[in-house]
């Protein structure tokens, strides 16, 4: 399938969060799976159900990664579900995180570009968001051009158009925002389980909340796990004398920086969280916490929130489905994290579908420590 995709042009369409999906999703769990497995779930077989669909031209991206999240099983799973509901001819493509995601595309290479370009604009179209609507004069107007320009984008990755030029235009798009940014609000950083705190749905929000309480969040980019996919190819590849593999994964990495960069340029000024850590970095500065055979998001979860605390935040969100075991262990390294970083606000914050009144008190004593902490470094 992923090969028959790279000879054709084909539609994107990112699933939607409507109550249906849950109720679905529910549905066709026993609720003793994580939460992100009950949302995706639901995603697919409300699409199914949805007039018009046609089984015969569908396929559903849903990744594998290896290591101790429940993740990787999330395929096999769905995989089942579509044949008992009788759509066989479905697809589910699964490239895996073993070889960094490399069979996405089949043996097309220019797709896999492509698919690496959206990505990457994406996670920059977000910063260009979280980093503008706090300060926006007119409210509305930075929703009305984050939409304008991710569909645009959307169009340029399905018709194959050239994404740095595009980037160009979002740049200046941005800039007609009228903002006011004299005073900077306290900066949060969103890390923890990449699907949840993706997904504003599952999420309850947070980003929404925590700037409705006068801070500005920066979300941890995807593309950090796709670079560190590829950061554990070439040690792998290293380890058990794949040279070939090896030198793969050295040319897949310097392909990512390059395109990346040519993306961030247009945006770079605009921005204060406008350049990544290498993995490299974001391992090393996990470090003291965790071991870094340790594989997954927790250990990005960890590096992560020291890249934010280095460049001005003043507290940390841990978002993480209930009962997730990297999001616990974080949640348990955490306090020395906190010790180490002068008592910086941190929050873990769980969810599970169900409403949790207590959350919105949490945020609200965790902005006025935020706030406490960043006017505490800022005057000493």
């Amino acid at each position: 399938m992923t090969s028959a995709l790279s000879r054709h042009h084909f539609a994107i369409e990112a699933l939607a969060d409507y109550d249906q999906t849950l109720l679905l999703g529910r549905k066709y769990s026993t609720g003793r799976e994580c939460f992100p497995f009950i949302v995706t779930t639901g995603d697919f077989l409300r699409k199914i159900e949805e007039p018009g669909f046609d089984p015969d031209k569908a396929a559903f991206f849903m990744p594998l990664a290896s290591g101790p999240c429940r993740f990787g099983q999330y395929s096999h799973i769905h995989r089942v579900f579509l044949d008992r509901l009788g759509h066989k001819q479905v697809a589910v493509i699964s490239p895996t995180s073993a070889n960094s995601y490399a069979d996405i595309g089949g043996a097309s290479l220019k797709l896999r570009i492509r698919a690496w370009q959206a990505l990457v604009a994406t996670d920059i179209l977000q910063k260009l968001l979280h980093e503008t609507r706090p300060y926006e004069v007119n409210q509305g107007d930075t929703d009305r051009v984050y939409k304008k320009a991710l569909a645009k984008l959307t169009e340029a990755v399905e018709k194959g158009k050239n994404l740095v030029r595009l980037m160009k235009q979002i740049a200046e798009e941005f800039k007609q925002i009228k903002i006011d940014r004299r005073e900077r609000k306290p900066i949060i950083g969103i890390v923890g389980e990449i699907f949840m705190r993706n997904n504003r749905f599952s999420n309850d929000n947070v980003i929404r909340r925590v700037e409705a309480l006068g801070g500005e969040a920066w979300l941890a980019p995807i593309s950090e796990w796709i670079y560190y996919t590829t950061q554990r190819y070439k040690e792998d590849s290293a380890a058990e004398r794949k040279y070939r593999d090896l030198l793969k994964a050295i040319l897949q990495e310097k392909v990512q920086r390059y395109y990346e960069h040519r993306l961030e340029k247009p945006v770079k000024k605009l921005l204060l969280n406008n350049e990544e850590p290498r993995t490299t970095e974001v391992l090393q500065y996990s470090a003291p916490y965790m071991h870094f055979s340790f594989g997954g998001e927790a250990i990005l979860t960890i590096g992560k929130a020291v890249d934010y605390i280095r460049k001005g935040a003043s507290g940390i969100i841990n978002v993480m489905p209930f009962s997730c075991m990297p999001g616990t262990v974080v949640a348990i390294v955490s306090k020395r994290f906190r010790e180490d970083f002068n008592g910086i606000p941190w929050l873990n914050a769980s969810y599970d579908g169900q409403e949790d009144a207590s959350m919105l008190v949490r945020l609200e004593a965790f902005m006025h420590q935020a706030r406490q902490y960043r006017d505490k470094r800022r005057f000493g």
